[in-house]
């Protein structure tokens, strides 16, 4: 039988994990909780992190593939827009190829990132026309992600006109449209993983109580939770708080440093990475974490400021 979407409900899959009180740990102290009475030893590790070729934008798919080869990163997320892997454009919308590509690499791709901020696909627009091609846009890159064998593509609420003066109307457009969509990747065999973004980015959900809503409106196993960690920070928050209110919910992770915003390569920003780093660690997170690079100023040198990144996460694992 197919689950269905539930609204403002509580099922076992969606409760909280909670972890025994951690000691207080100052920045220089090593990540090893395993001294910790009553905690279960697990480390962080390095195949857990993954790169992303967004900040690859200025270069060809190949050059970025060839590029994780010469960092030795095993895993990416990958993110679709031109010039690489994309559906707007025929020419560029070869999965099969991709997916070939990265297999002879040896690499492996943990989650497809749609782009959904640069371009104008918003799946809450108050233009018909407009959200009904971002729903079919995003329907396209669902069936994409199977196609790779990727098992989650990452999905945001969109926004609603920010002078629009009834922005529960934009709340209910952003709602239904995140219902079809994880129907649609439930049948695809994908999880959705539901980012929160920042104020200026989205109006609907950009801190933690609208992102408490929306994974309250939609409780379903394929809808589940991404999230980053400038917007966290930006608003006063730790992953910790995260991790309490949304436990295993919480499928994915976007580590980027800032100022407290920017994403820029970790260890460029004044974000405390080791404190976020022990919160993983302390709720025995396990799944991916990529290291996010927004920032436009590295757009003619992604390479350096990927290894950047990982060497900053190398130093502390």
């Amino acid at each position: 039988m197919t689950p269905a979407i539930t609204r403002r409900q509580t099922s076992a899959w969606s409760k909280p994990f909670r972890s025994p009180k951690p000691e207080i740990y100052s920045r220089e102290m090593s990540l090893d909780i395993s001294r910790v009475k009553g905690t279960k030893a697990m480390s962080i590790s390095l195949q857990q992190f993954a790169a992303m070729n967004m900040v690859y934008n200025r270069y060809s798919f190949s050059f970025f593939l060839d590029s994780m080869q010469r960092l030795n990163i095993s895993n990416f997320e990958l993110w679709t827009g031109a010039p690489h892997l994309n559906c707007m454009f025929e020419t560029m919308a070869d999965a099969a190829s991709v997916r070939k590509a990265v297999r002879e690499r040896g690499l492996h791709m943990v989650c497809l990132t749609p782009e959904q901020v640069m371009y104008p696909y918003n799946i809450a627009a108050v233009n018909p026309e407009l959200r009904r091609k971002s729903l079919d846009y995003f329907h396209r890159y669902i069936d994409m992600t199977s196609e790779l064998e990727i098992d989650k593509m990452l999905c945001c609420a969109g926004w609603g006109d920010y002078d629009e003066p009834d922005k529960q109307s934009a709340w209910k457009r952003s709602v239904d449209a995140l219902g079809e969509m994880t129907l649609h990747a439930e049948k695809a065999g994908v999880t959705l993983a539901f980012e929160i973004l920042q104020p200026t980015e989205s109006n609907l959900v950009h801190d933690f109580a609208s992102t408490k809503h929306m994974m309250e409106e939609i409780v379903h196993p394929n809808f589940q939770l991404c999230v980053d960690t400038v917007p966290v920070r930006r608003e006063g928050k730790t992953l910790a708080d995260y991790f309490e209110a949304f436990g295993s919910r919480i499928c994915h992770l976007h580590l980027t440093d800032g100022t407290p915003v920017g994403h820029v390569p970790c260890g460029m920003g004044n974000m405390d990475i080791a404190a976020q780093l022990r919160d993983m660690q302390r709720y025995q997170y396990e799944k991916y974490i990529t290291l996010e690079i927004g920032d436009t100023s590295w757009a003619a040198e992604p390479e350096h400021a990927t290894q950047f990144g990982f060497d900053t996460i190398k130093r502390f694992l």
